[in-house]
């Protein structure tokens, strides 16, 4: 019986720790969504700021990239299509 109440109270309990990681949305810069080329399911969104150097695009990590071509362009391949970007997986 205590076991099952524990594993209950762990279950309820995941979400509430799963949020905590779970970066905010930062509401000073503009969002992207990138879809996966590959798996359409698969999104990344990340903010982009302007810099001196250009514009840079924030991965989930939370580190900031350049981007290359466009900035939907450099978090989809350095997130959701980053093995296909390198062809790990074959066609």
């Amino acid at each position: 019986m205590l076991l099952v109440a524990l594993a209950i109270g762990l279950a309820l309990a995941s979400p509430a720790v799963a949020e905590r990681w779970r970066q905010p949305i930062d509401p000073t810069y503009p969002h992207i969504t990138a879809q996966s080329d590959w798996y359409p399911a698969e999104t990344a969104t990340g903010a982009v700021r302007r810099t001196p150097r250009g514009d840079e695009v924030r991965l989930p990590g939370g580190t900031w990239v350049p981007c290359g071509f466009n900035c939907a362009f450099t978090l989809r391949n350095s997130t959701v299509d980053f093995w296909r970007r390198y062809d790990v997986f074959p066609q």
